[in-house]
């Protein structure tokens, strides 16, 4: 009986502490996410307008692996990025990756944009997703500080590609016609 009233506190003691350390194992994705409202545009129009800014080159970022499935056009979207320091400490030249889907239906549609990560061009100072606390090539080789830059970097550059997603898909698409 004793053995069994001490195992019951210890568990009751314990429990908490296990249901807290499950919850914090969530993890959340950075992504930037909107449905958009339009006035009275089938899906098809708004579709050809998503495609087209998947296909218009962009001079900040390129856009690869484009492809288009029912009602939706999605993309990779990378930018370059370098040290603006002379002689940094950590060279972290490279890319911020993230991946875009455009989504559309009659009257809207929703754009987003997620999976954002740094791959270094040498490899040895890859950040991998901008949602890990400490960068994947470890705290010694990259220090907080420069991460904390590399991802304010990284959200930049995902705001300038909703900005520009939000204008294409504003205006009309124009399709050009031979005049023969």
């Amino acid at each position: 009986m004793n053995k069994i009233f001490k195992f019951l506190i210890l568990f009751i003691a314990v429990s908490p502490y296990t249901i807290s350390a499950q919850d914090n194992s969530i993890k959340k994705e950075t992504k930037f996410t909107e449905v958009i409202t339009t006035d009275s545009l089938p899906a098809a129009e708004l579709l050809k307008r998503a495609i087209s800014w998947v296909k218009i080159e962009a001079p900040n970022y390129k856009k690869t692996n484009g492809v288009t499935t029912g009602s939706k056009a999605e993309c990779i979207a990378t930018f370059t990025v370098k040290p603006k320091e002379l002689n940094p400490q950590c060279d972290y030249t490279g890319k911020v990756t993230m991946k875009v889907v455009i989504e559309c239906k009659d009257s809207k549609y929703k754009y987003t944009v997620n999976q954002i990560k740094h791959v270094s061009n040498s490899g040895k100072t890859s950040a991998g997703s901008v949602d890990n606390i400490v960068p994947e090539c470890g705290s010694m080789i990259m220090d907080d500080i420069t991460w904390k830059k590399l991802k304010g970097e990284a959200m930049k550059n995902a705001g300038l590609l909703v900005a520009n997603i939000k204008v294409t898909m504003k205006n009309e698409v124009e399709t050009s016609k031979d005049e023969w």
